[in-house]
């Protein structure tokens, strides 16, 4: 039987494209120009999904949700709302009003397939692959995990040992940097910058082990090298498996060998440092996140992915409008008028969604096959302990903790 969504715009191109996304997948769509003309239909007709624009001239989107809900006879359908507000209160709005998620306005045709596939309303193309090729057997199952397993321990291992060495590298620059002040020569000062040292290499194990897990990039890397790094060692990888096992690996085996690659390589990419002032999981995050679940599915993988969003407490001064900015990199840190946020703010600062990633969120969780675990840990777990501030310490020297601080950790429990 044709699926069949009901498309609501005012606007008759945005009706067309969806109309035309839609079709590609075998979704036929039924055009409504109005909420009125919408809820007209669905007097006599019971359509998949509805896919509900925001804004609209007489009653709006969420006024339609709201109603399409409140009537017993429709208040199953899924409702998926697109518009170009941004924000977290949009998305909670429609979440509280039973919208199954929230789109952006500019739709893209892979967010549509995802949430087709979420909804059901399409095959899962990995499903179809695999869904003719014969079960395992017990044994054959309990092998190929084990062979999974070693292939990400060593990529665990390796990476570690990588990560570690930059890392080290990194904050002891930072170290010798802030040694190198006239003050700290003095006496009556040594004592706090050999303290000060010490801190950040015992820091350097903690680094390392939190990198370890949720494969923290360092500042100075950028991610080209990240991901031409985490490549190179899924290929190693899948070399290595290849020469040490009895026989020649299967197509099978190969084909999950390089999903498991390719998902390690995206979970780097999705780890790391993000730019101050900016929403940590953005529009960037949520294609990443989608590829990385795609990879796992790819590799018939089952578990968790968890997710830590860590807010730097940094140095700012307001400027010429109010807002928060980093102070001068010259600029003493003693003289900053205000050093990271508080519990509260840092918290919230860490759980921003764009309403992309929301979306993207929403559909993973529907979907049920992998597990997310998202977290605001704030500013309470810093990565690298902050120097004490002295009067020659500056700005740029604390912001340059504080981004070591500002990041997100991926972790994949499989």
């Amino acid at each position: 039987m044709t699926k069949v969504a009901l498309v609501v715009d005012d606007s008759s191109v945005a009706r067309h494209v969806l109309r035309k996304v839609l079709s590609e997948h075998g979704v036929a769509a039924v055009p409504a120009a109005s909420a009125e003309e919408a809820l007209d239909y669905l007097k006599h007709h019971r359509p998949n999904v509805v896919f509900m624009d925001h804004l609209m001239p007489g009653m709006d989107g969420f006024e339609a949700l709201e109603a399409i809900k409140a009537n017993p006879a429709t208040a199953t359908i899924p409702v998926m709302m697109y518009t170009s507000q941004d924000g977290e209160l949009y998305v909670g709005q429609a979440r509280a009003l039973g919208a199954f998620g929230v789109l952006p306005k500019d739709l893209k045709p892979t967010e549509v397939t995802h949430v087709l596939r979420a909804l059901r309303l399409i095959p899962d193309e990995r499903s179809e692959e695999t869904g003719s090729q014969s079960p395992k057997s017990d044994a054959a199952s309990v092998i190929e995990n084990q062979r999974v397993r070693a292939l990400l321990q060593e990529l665990f291992y390796q990476q570690h040992a990588a990560l570690r060495d930059e890392i080290r590298e990194g904050y002891e620059r930072v170290a010798a940097n802030t040694a190198q002040q006239p003050v700290l020569q003095q006496a009556g000062r040594s004592g706090r910058a050999t303290r000060f040292v010490l801190a950040g290499l015992v820091a350097i194990f903690f680094v390392s082990t939190v990198v370890l897990w949720s494969l923290l990039s360092s500042a100075d890397r950028s991610l080209a090298e990240e991901r031409l790094r985490s490549v190179q060692l899924g290929e190693r990888i899948v070399e290595l498996e290849a020469r040490t096992a009895a026989a020649g690996p299967t197509q099978d085996a190969s084909d999950r060998d390089r999903a498991i690659s390719n998902a390690w390589e995206q979970a780097i990419a999705f780890s790391g440092q993000y730019a101050f002032g900016t929403i940590a999981l953005d529009d960037i995050r949520a294609e990443q996140l989608i590829r990385l679940v795609d990879y796992l599915n790819d590799g018939e993988l089952s578990g968790t992915v968890e997710i830590d969003v860590h807010v730097g407490q940094f140095c700012m001064n307001r400027d010429a409008e109010g807002q928060w900015v980093l102070a001068p990199s010259a600029a003493l840190a003693l003289e900053c008028e205000r050093q990271g946020w508080d519990i509260v703010e840092a918290e919230a600062l860490g759980a921003r969604r764009s309403i992309q990633f929301a979306n993207v969120e929403s559909t993973i969780e529907r979907a049920g096959n992998i597990g997310l675990e998202i977290r605001s840990a704030g500013a309470v777990q810093p990565a690298v302990p902050y120097p004490v501030l002295t009067e020659a310490l500056t700005a740029g020297e604390w912001n340059e903790i504080a981004r070591l601080n500002h990041y997100v950790a991926l972790r994949l429990l499989l």
